[in-house]
């Protein structure tokens, strides 16, 4: 089987291989992009993201024992692998296409995770069947080409094991400000909501009945721990349940066939084998 000439990236990283063409520079500028579009505020220590019950790591990670094995596609700096380790997983394993993101990673890892500096595409075709038992691959389908996107899907699932995971995440078109998410990257090139992104693992050889849309409504905290940020959550709580029916009206005036049910700005879609 021909690769594909990927140009997928991990949100804040590089998934796949650098295109030619105009777009060269922006990728070659990601880690700056990345830096200024996303910066600090997501970055925090496990202690805090412990403490604060942040949405640091995927909701659905409960459900996949301490010994799988997982694959960050587009590891970046490695944040995500980091959390994970302090969580009690041990096997772990990224890829990014960046070498500067991916050494940032080698260094914040140690020897808690393997990281390997490769377009995604050459990193899965090098792997086993049932090579991983959870494969996370955050915002980086957006930036693979359409012809692209169920070739990448496929090869993944056949690196799963059976009942293994896989948690996508990509900005939500249907999310009445999804313009700003989807072109407020030039290195975006394809665009889903909920019912593309099913349509597309479907295609893969992804179940429909093992397809899960994971909403994230704020967690609420014990208020005698942390009173401040308590009265905060619960005021993003209420915005977050009158932003939901916003959304349903605008798609029952608009006769929206089939509605959506993720009208977040981000969509994660889990999968299983």
């Amino acid at each position: 089987m021909k690769p594909p000439n990927h140009s997928g990236l991990e949100e804040p990283g590089t998934g796949n291989k650098v295109p030619g063409g105009t777009e060269n520079a922006a990728y070659e500028n990601y880690a700056a992009h990345y830096d200024s579009a996303v910066g600090k505020r997501v970055r925090r220590e496990w202690e805090e993201v412990q403490s604060l019950q942040l949405d640091r790591l995927p909701r659905w990670i409960d459900r996949v024992h301490k010994d799988a094995r997982i694959l960050d596609a587009g590891c970046a700096t490695g944040y995500l692998l980091g959390l994970l380790s302090a969580d009690g997983y041990t096997r772990l394993t990224g890829v990014d296409l960046s070498a500067s993101l991916a050494s940032s990673a080698r260094d914040r890892l140690g020897n808690s995770a393997l990281v390997v500096q490769s377009d995604l595409w050459s990193f899965l075709r090098q792997q086993a069947d049932g090579s991983f038992d959870a494969v996370i691959m955050h915002h980086v389908l957006e930036h693979i080409p359409r012809e692209e996107t169920i070739p990448t899907l496929k090869e993944i699932h056949r690196c799963l094991v059976p009942g293994g995971f896989l948690g996508v995440k990509v900005p939500n078109a249907s999310f009445m400000l999804g313009g700003a998410m989807m072109f407020g990257d030039f290195t975006h090139v394809t665009h889903f909501n909920e019912h593309s992104l099913a349509q597309v693992l479907a295609a893969s050889g992804y179940p429909t009945d093992r397809l899960e849309i994971i909403l994230h409504p704020p967690k609420l905290l014990s208020p005698w721990r942390h009173p401040w940020h308590a009265l905060l959550r619960l005021l993003n709580r209420l915005r977050w349940h009158a932003h939901r029916v916003t959304h349903r009206a605008i798609a029952i005036l608009a006769d929206q066939r089939p509605a959506s049910r993720a009208f977040e700005a981000e969509l994660e879609m889990l999968a299983r084998r």
